[in-house]
Parts: structure tokens; sequence; C-alpha cells
């Protein structure tokens, strides 16, 4: 009985880490998008500022 016990005391921790494990990627999935819209933001103000300058040129 007590290698049952062991199994199931692993197979929980097992459960648990794979939860932490999907929290984590939950996390990290929402700073890379929060990267990509801070990566279009500043491209966008750059075309903004790019077309400025070519207007200017005209």
């Amino acid at each position: 009985m007590e290698l049952v016990a062991q199994l199931e005391e692993r197979f929980n921790l097992l459960l648990n880490k794979i939860n932490q494990l999907k929290e984590e990627n939950q996390r990290l999935r929402e700073e890379v998008e929060a990267e990509r819209q801070t990566r279009r933001d500043i491209e966008s103000r750059i075309d903004t500022l790019l077309e400025k300058i070519q207007n200017e040129l005209e």
C-alpha cells in the first residue's frame, strides 16, 4: 500500500508542476504580446516621423 501512496504523491507533484508551467506559459505569452504591441507602437511612431520628414522634403 505504501507504493500506491508514493505513486499518488508523485502524481500530484507532477500535476502541480504542470499547472505551474501552464501559468508561467500564460504569463510569458502575455509578456510577448505586450512586447509586440510596444514594437507596433514604436514602428507606427517611426512611420509617422518618416512621413513628416518626407512631406518636408517635398
